[in-house]
């Protein structure tokens, strides 16, 4: 048992990293070329049209994405199984679309109510349509992913982004602006649901037989995971909206230049957590004894992760943003400096979630985030709309470790259970890897960057961080693969 889901974490997991450092290069050299090519106010302004459809994407899920993968884990062990998540995938497709058209409607009249100019509207407008291709997209990919397929998904989101990044460019290079941007996601999210859904056909999965009765009782399972979705797409896009409204478009996009760079580094997470999802759901239903070493495990590995790219980010952020953006973005280095910060602090927000949502405590969570939220909210509208960007900054770093601080109390007997040591003595090779970095931070940046992580990954190994207990369970793990 432990073989198969190590072997299929393993598959998901490096299948979904390729994929995604895939998608990542792309999108982290193509956002470069659109923050260049628009500058500051039109990307401020295109930030803005996302951010709106962000804050109202949750009430085109309303948590019937997370609740069905689990769902569709758990039925695999189930006789009937085909024939039951038939029927479910019908009822999430159904209620998905219907929710998508209230959304659309709902963020085109926040722009109109907030007084965005009608380029603004028009883009928000055709943006919120793709909302209807993610309803079928979302279903048919959350049934997927409860079949522990993420690699097939993975190659999908790489076809999806290479779709944006050449349709758009091509669009950038007309002078379509943000406008040939947005059909150009539209364009590629049609070509990743078609197929997605093939995949799923192969698989003998297709819509079954539509169950209304049961909508209102799909709605409320899945109620805990929607206010999780509505508060995270408020935490994370509310500054944006608000600096958009407050402050205009080249205060938004210094401040989005660097947030997506913080977005970019965590999809390392992202696809860890993932891959871990679906089949942690699983093995906690038939075999939870081995849960406890897999999350200190891989709670460790995050921070091992995360902190370097913080000490450097926070080091090199001047240079950092002078080589990706030009100095028309200076503007935008102390705000990086301040964001990073963030950065652990995700990496261990979102694990943490995960495994309090495998323990059916979602309930919890989403109570967590409605905390942490609130706070966001409060703080955005009292401080940010009066001091701009650098507020905005500190409120995301602080909203985030409010959230943890509570995962923390959540789960306080099993991490008091945990080995720290690894991640202490990664703390003591961050420090002396920061050291060195900033004694050289006059050095070109990415000489910098590349010296800083031989240094680190070096001390690593000299300190013991990784040695013959994580080589023996990687060893296990390719075992388990073949």
């Amino acid at each position: 048992m432990m073989n198969s889901l190590v072997s299929t974490v393993l598959r998901n997991s490096v299948a979904g990293m390729i994929a995604q450092l895939a998608i990542k290069v792309l999108s982290f050299c193509f956002s470069i070329f659109i923050v260049r090519q628009l500058g500051a106010t039109d990307f401020g302004q295109y930030a803005a049209v996302i951010g709106f459809g962000s804050v109202f994407l949750f009430i085109a899920d309303l948590g019937l994405a997370p609740y069905t993968v689990r769902e569709v884990a758990r039925l695999r062990s189930e006789p009937d199984h085909i024939e039951r998540i038939r029927n479910l995938y019908a009822d999430i497709l159904a209620l998905r679309l219907i929710l998508a058209l209230i959304a659309g409607t709902l963020v085109v009249s926040a722009a109109i109510v907030t007084e965005r100019p009608w380029l603004m509207v028009g883009a928000i407008a055709l943006n919120g349509l793709i909302l209807l291709i993610y309803a079928i997209h979302g279903s048919s990919e959350a049934v997927l992913a409860g079949y522990e397929r993420l690699d097939l998904t993975a190659g999908m989101q790489v076809v999806n982004q290479f779709i944006f990044v050449t349709l758009g460019g091509i669009a950038l290079w007309l002078g379509f602006g943000y406008y040939g941007l947005i059909i150009a996601t539209m364009l590629g999210v049609a070509t990743m649901t078609a197929l997605v859904v093939r995949a799923l056909w192969r698989l003998g999965i297709r819509p079954g037989r539509q169950q209304r009765t049961r909508w209102v009782s799909l709605l409320r399972a899945a109620f805990p995971f929607g206010v999780i979705g509505l508060t995270l797409g408020l935490s994370y896009r509310f500054d944006t909206v608000v600096l958009n409204v407050s402050f205009g478009d080249s205060a938004t996009g210094y401040y989005n230049a660097a947030y997506n760079l913080i977005f970019a580094l965590v999809t390392l997470s992202n696809v860890v957590n993932t891959a871990l999802y679906p089949s942690l759901s699983r093995q906690a239903k038939t075999d939870p004894a081995n849960l406890p070493r897999i999350y200190e495990r891989i709670l460790s590995y995050l921070m091992i992760v995360a902190l370097p790219l913080t000490a450097g980010g926070f080091i090199l952020a001047d240079p950092l943003t002078h080589f990706l953006f030009g100095e028309e973005y200076a503007a935008t280095a102390p705000l990086l400096a301040t964001l990073i910060w963030v950065l652990p602090l995700m990496f261990v927000t979102e694990f943490l979630g995960y495994v309090v949502v495998i323990a059916d405590r979602e309930a919890l969570v989403a109570r967590s985030i409605m905390i942490s939220t609130g706070f966001n909210v409060i703080a955005n509208i009292v401080f940010t709309t009066r001091y701009g960007t650098t507020a905005a900054a500190l409120i995301t770093v602080v909203t985030e470790a409010v959230l943890a601080v509570q995962y923390a109390w959540l789960l306080r007997d099993r991490l008091r259970l945990m080995r720290w040591q690894p991640i202490g003595r990664a703390v003591i090779a961050v420090g002396l890897m920061a050291v060195a970095v900033y004694v050289a931070r006059e050095w070109p940046v990415l000489l910098v960057i590349a010296g800083g992580g031989a240094i680190y990954g070096g001390l690593l190994i000299g300190l013991r961080v990784i040695g013959v207990e994580e080589t023996s369970f990687v060893r296990n793990l390719l075992a388990a693969r073949r």
